[in-house]
Formats: C-alpha cells, structure tokens, sequence
C-alpha cells in the first residue's frame, strides 16, 4: 500500500467553481485506499467599522457580533455538506473544517496546510481577468507561491464565448 496523503481541498462552497473542483479531483486526483481529504473553508472575521459610533450599545453588539458568527458558520458548513457527501459517496474519507480567524483567508489556508502538514493543496481557480487579478490579487497565486506544499490549481470548463 502507498503512503497516506494528506490532501487539504480549500474550496468557496458559494463559489461555481467548488463542484466542479470536487468532481474533477473524484474522477482525476485521489485515491480512496490512501488519501485523507481536509475539505476547509475559510472565514475572515474582521471588521473595520467600531460599533460605538453608530450609537450601538457595546454589549449588545457583541451579543450580536457572536451570533451573526455563529450563523455564517452554520451556512458555511452546510453549504460544504454536499461536497462531502460526494467524496464519502466515491468511498474517500474525508471531514470539513471551517477554520475562523481574523487574518486575511489566503494566510488562514496556507497557515492551515503548513499547521496539518498537508502533502497537497488542491483549489480551484475563478479565472479572474487581468483587471481583476491586479486589482484584488489572485488567491490561488498567493496560495500557490507561499504554501509549503504543493499546489493543484484546478481550472474551471471553459466558458462559451458566444
């Protein structure tokens, strides 16, 4: 038998490109007898406006704060539950871990796969335009030059350009 994997697939589960990820890593990547997939999803928790100013009483919005937290967690990992579903329907093992914090979502995962040390990190790729990839940076790059794993950047179907 092969040495066990640690495959940590970073996925938007909002995102059209996460299905067509966890299809194509199905059909193409891994290996049931020996992987071990992490399906994370990352959610940045900071905030930059103060509570204060807009006449809020502090213990309330933190009372507030705390369950609008607890909610997007919940949406999130039911919104991951499919994808699990699909990789435990093909017999691969896998758990979902939705990982909160305050630092940008491209530290949390690569900081994650270092943290795990994950022998492969799989995304997808939103095909972002160079106006856009200027503009916002391209988490897939950023993932991909500062992991200390490989990285699987898997591209979405071509779109029709009619």
């Amino acid at each position: 038998m092969s040495k066990q994997r640690k495959v940590v697939v970073a996925l938007d589960p909002s995102s059209e490109e996460a299905s067509y990820t966890v299809d194509w890593i199905i059909g193409n990547f891994i290996t049931p007898e020996r992987d071990e997939v992490h399906l994370i999803s990352a959610l940045c928790l900071n905030s930059d406006f103060d509570v204060t100013e807009l006449g809020m009483n502090i213990n309330y919005a933190a009372e507030y704060a705390a369950n609008l937290e607890k909610e997007v967690e919940q949406k999130t990992n039911d919104a991951m539950q499919p994808f699990a579903k699909k990789l435990e329907a093909a017999n691969i093992k896998c758990e979902i871990e939705i990982i909160k914090s305050e630092a940008d979502s491209r530290n949390i995962v690569v900081d994650y796969t270092e943290k795990e040390k994950a022998d492969v990190l799989i995304m997808g790729s939103r095909d972002l335009s160079t106006w856009k990839r200027l503009f916002l940076g391209s988490f897939s790059d950023f993932c991909q030059h500062n992991a200390h794993c490989p990285v699987l950047i898997v591209k979405g179907p071509r779109k029709s350009s009619l």
